[in-house]
């Protein structure tokens, strides 16, 4: 008889299993005659004999069932529509050149130093979590670059990481004045200027690249993705 696992007490090392039609079955490890411990979910064949079930088999475990049941979600996600255009996306080739590899030294450049404080260090635009947003955004627009994404999200998406940019270095210069207001940077230090490293300036001259990229050059489309 075929049935479903619905409940297993490892303390008691006794469960239940239902059947096709319904019916309750109380099973002890015993009658376990897989390997592993029973789980909820697993599909068994068993021998019933007065609502209890003996010589317990596994059919299917429900880590196969789940493995199944996210490949069958991932399969039909792919043949969607929007499964259809991510995917074409990688598919088709470079698009953008320009955007692309702007987009690939902005994200770089996160990791430079570009502002170094006496006394408290270094500064890289990845710290925080404003940092690690523009990470994500820049991967996806990297993608979006690559495979010709709609121009419209392209742009929204170069917005986004730009204006989280001037934030960054808005904020940024905030606190350096502060530090210069209370005389917190050393005295040889002649301005927050001298303060910046090479690695903002690659990432200044990047996000315009960026910029340009994406709002005044020719933009070629992938008409199969998002």
């Amino acid at each position: 008889m075929d049935g479903t696992v619905l409940h297993y007490d490892d303390t008691t090392k006794t469960g239940i299993i239902r059947n096709d039609s319904g019916d309750r079955f109380d099973f002890a490890s015993a009658d376990w005659k897989s390997s592993g411990n029973p789980r909820a979910g697993d599909k068994v064949d068993f021998v019933a004999s007065d609502k209890v079930a003996n010589e317990i088999f596994v059919i299917k475990s429900a880590v196969q069932l789940n493995i199944g049941n996210v490949t069958d979600k991932l399969t039909g996600f792919q043949s969607s529509d929007a499964g259809q255009k991510i995917s074409a996306l990688f598919t088709h080739g470079l698009h953008n050149k320009l955007g692309f590899f702007a987009t690939l030294a902005v994200l770089m450049s996160l990791f430079f130093s570009v502002v170094e404080v006496p006394l408290f260090g270094s500064v890289s635009l990845i710290a925080g979590a404003t940092g690690k947003l523009m990470f994500v955004l820049l991967v996806v627009l990297a993608v979006s670059f690559y495979g010709g994404a709609t121009k419209l999200y392209t742009r929204v998406l170069a917005g986004v990481v730009l204006a989280l940019l001037f934030f960054q270095y808005y904020t940024m210069i905030s606190d350096l004045i502060d530090l210069f207001r209370y005389g917190r940077v050393g005295r040889n230090t002649p301005n927050l200027f001298a303060l910046f490293q090479f690695g903002a300036l690659i990432n200044i001259i990047a996000s315009v690249v960026l910029f340009v990229a994406a709002f005044f050059r020719a933009y070629r489309s992938n008409e199969q993705s998002l």
